[in-house]
């Protein structure tokens, strides 16, 4: 049988949730080839291991405030894609209404477009909607959305917005499928994810509150006698830097029980260190996902909607604080809340291998 060959459009940044995306895609499809569109040569290192990847380099040139890429607009046309069977758009937050969104949909629909006219399979894979304010942004992206073989959400709320287009479905967050047989061990430690909050519209304001909030739970962990654990998710949107300016900030007499775990293209070593922590204190979103997934006690910090849409979905929505509201909640309500704070069922997340459901009869 003739190998399937999928296009791949990803965000990719080395952000772990996004690589966790692809990581779970290859591990599911051993049998078929995906060709990365990237211009990021580190994702050759990344998914060394797997024989079925291969990067197709990509050219950006700034074109004013927008980067364009030079392989859709140029070479398109000239290589119409007709060896590959498939194209894949798989990312989380990736609709969310921005000031340009109407030119940024423009050049979206093109790879689309170009495969539809060669009667060629498209796919939307573990996504949410939003944020946004315009029902205009919404009208317009029903009518990109009804050109796909198949789109899941990660969300009920998202579905709920395009219930009506047969082509659209519901599941649990792609990173709910992850393999975790080989992530085992537990210390006496607490994991952070902390984001940085400086440029980050709507939440810049809280940034202080919100690092001196960090500091304060750390030092409440540590005076419990735990280790602590800082990761860094995404360097290029600042989990490190603003990690070691929180350091940085401490007393040092704390600062021998952190440690600084950064996700550097190596995504076993970081879910291995993931997984040592008894309770994680997450801001990002993949954080409070993979506490989930490993069975560990958290406490979210929320800094957008998705992240509480997700814990609706598991009835768990009641657990965590909005990082608008973090100068409100006392430390010692984070500290015994996050000790039990755990999915009680798992019979939601059991369905997350439905977001392939579609994919899968398409390759297998």
């Amino acid at each position: 049988m003739t190998k399937k060959k999928i296009l791949v459009n990803a965000y990719y940044a080395k952000n772990l949730g996004d690589d966790l995306f692809l990581k779970i895609l290859f591990d599911r499809y051993p049998q078929a080839e995906f060709y990365l569109l990237t211009a990021d040569k580190d994702y050759l290192k990344i998914f060394q291991k797997y024989k079925n990847v291969n990067i197709i380099k990509t050219m950006n040139l700034m074109l004013g405030n927008r980067s364009v890429d030079i392989f859709s607009k140029i070479n398109m046309n000239f290589l119409k894609f007709k060896k590959f069977d498939a194209f894949l758009n798989i990312g989380g937050s990736i609709f969310m209404e921005s000031p340009n969104w109407k030119r940024g949909l423009v050049d979206r629909d093109l790879m689309p477009n170009i495969f539809k006219k060669n009667n060629k399979k498209i796919f939307i894979l573990g996504a949410n909607f939003g944020p946004f304010k315009d029902d205009f942004f919404i009208e317009r992206h029903k009518q990109f959305f009804r050109k796909f073989d198949d789109i899941c959400f990660r969300d009920s709320l998202s579905h709920n917005l395009f219930k009506e287009l047969p082509n659209v479905r519901f599941a649990p967050d792609i990173v709910f499928n992850l393999d975790i047989k080989q992530y085992q061990v537990r210390e006496k430690c607490v994991g952070f994810s902390i984001i940085d909050l400086e440029k980050r519209k709507g939440l810049n304001r809280h940034f202080n509150s919100y690092n001196q909030k960090i500091i304060q739970l750390m030092e409440e962990y540590i005076n419990l006698g735990y280790k602590i654990k800082l990761f860094s998710f995404c360097e290029k949107e600042g989990d490190l830097k603003i990690i070691k300016h929180i350091r940085n900030l401490m007393n040092e007499k704390y600062k021998n029980d952190i440690k600084i775990i950064e996700y550097d293209k190596d995504i076993d070593y970081f879910l291995n260190q993931f997984n040592t922590c008894e309770t994680i204190v997450g801001t990002r979103f993949h954080s409070i996902i993979l506490a989930l997934v490993l069975g560990q006690s958290f406490f979210p910090l929320i800094y957008s909607d998705k992240t509480y849409n997700i814990l609706e979905d598991l009835k768990m929505e009641k657990h965590g604080c909005y990082i608008k509201d973090i100068s409100k909640v006392k430390v010692s309500e984070v500290t015994s809340a996050s000790l039990v704070n755990r999915l009680s069922s798992n019979n939601l997340i059991l369905n997350a291998s439905s977001q392939f459901e579609k994919l899968d009869e398409f390759i297998c």
